[in-house]
């Protein structure tokens, strides 16, 4: 007899919630609760999205019996106060990009899933399980490259002016593109050359300070364009340019440059090119499925929001939970092998001491040394020292 996969508690109201509850629910797991920050939007999409109970109360999700794994997509200075409680309580935790506005707050989480080890304490970075990405580090390693030197990486595309004011419009709170796309690409960079950047150099620009909708007091400080230099720890360097006011179709282009070849991801296929050939080789193709997204019950709406590229990578990632659940007997148990790829709670630290460096040389116009905290040395900027902040939930 199959054994029953592990009910899930989501917190958020985000676009990628709508996403991991239909894939979630499409691999055979149980949605049973949703919290929201305002009762009414909980309900709202809880009704849409076909979940038993709602509410904005925090521990209404954690302390329900039937919810064995929390999938955490809200504010970003929510999620680390939401993901240490409930580890601390033996959940499971599954969490959304970015972690947090801060690394103080990623460094917390690190250090409540080091209490916890037979926990899965997991981000949600669908890249790393993206096929073309998967077979670009395989051949990586493999050799394929020879010594790695660069990396280029592009991504243009439409960023719709928003109908209203919140987290997502504010820098400080940890909207932008640095963090909402960067942050993927910081942790790319690493998972496919094995190297972590030791110093960077950042430009942030912010184009769109006010819409039609947004005007007056209320002004947007989030980054909507930004392009850094990241210098890597054994010698290679990387490139990267996000640009969020270029008209058509979101496109995305991972370039790595090698000794003696070069690989190119564009979008979800993979090419090839030995530096002794003329002309490059299709080497994975992965063409648009929408029948899949479909089948997986993703909406359109979401589909405009969430990019091909990530979208697939996140089918694939909670399929391969569901796989992890699914070889253990025990219904909280999973396998811890089955998941080795996913990003750990210290791959997002690193991205976000990453991203804060990036954010100081965008303001001393210098470069940053990027420096990974082990302790809670200083208080964030943003929320109030931890123990009110776990009064507050």
């Amino acid at each position: 007899m199959r054994k029953m996969l592990p009910g899930i508690g989501v917190f958020g109201t985000t676009p990628s919630i709508r996403s991991f509850v239909a894939i979630f629910k499409s691999c055979g797991f149980r949605v049973v609760a949703l919290w929201g920050r305002v009762k009414a939007e909980a309900e709202q999409l809880a009704s849409e999205l076909d979940i038993a109970v709602f509410t904005d109360n925090v521990d209404e999700i954690l302390l329900n019996k039937d919810v064995d794994v929390i999938v955490i997509s809200c504010p970003p200075h929510m999620q680390s106060p939401i993901a240490v409680k409930a580890l601390g309580i033996g959940k499971h935790v599954f969490c959304g990009t970015p972690a947090g506005p801060t690394q103080v707050e990623s460094l917390k989480m690190v250090h409540a899933a080091g209490y916890y080890p037979k926990l899965a304490a997991r981000m949600i970075y669908g890249l790393r399980f993206l096929p073309t990405i998967k077979n670009m580090k395989q051949l990586i390693d493999d050799g394929y490259l020879g010594d790695l030197k660069i990396c280029e990486i592009r991504v243009h595309f439409w960023n719709y002016p928003k109908d209203k004011y919140d987290w997502t419009c504010d820098g400080i709170m940890g909207g932008g593109i640095l963090n909402s796309i960067g942050s993927n690409l910081i942790d790319i960079v690493t998972y496919l050359t094995s190297q972590r950047a030791i110093s960077v150099h950042g430009m942030l620009k912010t184009y769109t300070k006010q819409t039609e909708k947004i005007k007056g007091i209320r002004e947007i400080t989030s980054e909507d364009f930004c392009s850094f230099q990241l210098e890597l720890d054994y010698g290679a360097c990387a490139s990267v340019t996000i640009n969020s006011h270029m008209p058509g179709q979101f496109y995305q282009e991972i370039v790595i440059v090698g000794t003696k070849a070069r690989l190119t991801a564009k979008g979800a296929d993979l090419y090839g090119q030995k530096n002794d050939s003329r002309k490059e080789e299709l080497l994975h193709f992965d063409p648009i499925n929408f029948k899949e997204e479909d089948r997986y019950g993703v909406s359109e709406k979401t589909k405009s929001v969430i990019p091909t590229p990530y979208l697939k990578g996140i089918i694939r990632m909670i399929e391969s939970v569901k796989e992890a659940f699914d070889k253990e007997e025990e219904r909280q148990s999973y396998c811890q092998a089955t998941l080795e790829n996913a990003a750990t709670f210290e791959d997002s630290l690193y991205v976000q001491t990453v991203i804060d460096a990036l954010k100081l040389s965008n303001r001393s116009k210098e470069w940053v040394k990027v420096e990974v905290k082990a302790d809670e040395l200083s208080p964030s900027p943003i929320l109030p020292h931890s123990s009110a902040s776990n009064k507050s939930l």
